[in-house]
């Protein structure tokens, strides 16, 4: 049977339950992020409201520009100052998925995206999401079915891991709680 597991990386990894929240914020968990301006922490809040991510010093991705790097490469803030997006190592990722199945499995037509939380189509209201596959170039504007992160296709094997740099601001005031995100792939 084919499963998915999400985490949000760090020192030690940070499961994501089903019923848990990826919860950006300021400078620290449940801090606001200011209009126009990126999240500079990324935690897993649980269906209680805590910060189960808190003793795992949480990996964060800092979007910074789109085309301001080298080449017109995208940067990206991992916690150790700017860095081109397409230097990011896996461990600096926010979020790992890791797709799994008992029989060897290759995966094709991979991708990643935000979206209402209810219709894959909708992009989230009020909010800027940024994506990439670590490897990538440049953000995708990750909001909506038809504006997702392609992920690598992945030869035969039982696990496959997807690493996801991740950042998003707000568009207004207000908490953003009307979003969900979405990985689909094919496998055989």
């Amino acid at each position: 049977m084919a499963t998915f597991a999400f985490s949000l990386q760090g020192t030690t990894p940070t499961t994501i339950e089903a019923t848990d929240k990826l919860q950006f914020a300021g400078g620290t968990f449940d801090s606001a992020i200011a209009i126009t301006e990126y999240n500079s922490s990324t935690h897993v809040e649980s269906s209680v409201g805590a910060d189960d991510s808190s003793a795992n010093t949480p990996k964060n991705n800092k979007f910074i520009s789109q085309t301001g790097g080298a080449g017109g490469k995208s940067q990206v803030d991992v916690g150790a100052g700017t860095v081109l997006l397409d230097a990011v190592a896996t461990a600096a990722c926010a979020l790992k998925i890791v797709f799994s199945d008992a029989s060897s499995v290759a995966t094709s037509g991979a991708k990643f995206y935000a979206y209402d939380g209810t219709t894959p189509a909708t992009a989230p209201a009020n909010i800027t999401v940024k994506a990439a596959e670590q490897g990538d170039a440049n953000f995708t504007d990750a909001e909506g079915s038809c504006s997702p992160v392609t992920l690598t296709d992945q030869t035969a094997g039982t696990t496959h891991n997807f690493y996801i740099i991740l950042s998003t601001s707000p568009d207004t005031v207000g908490e953003k709680t009307a979003f969900a995100f979405r990985i689909e792939l094919t496998y055989v």
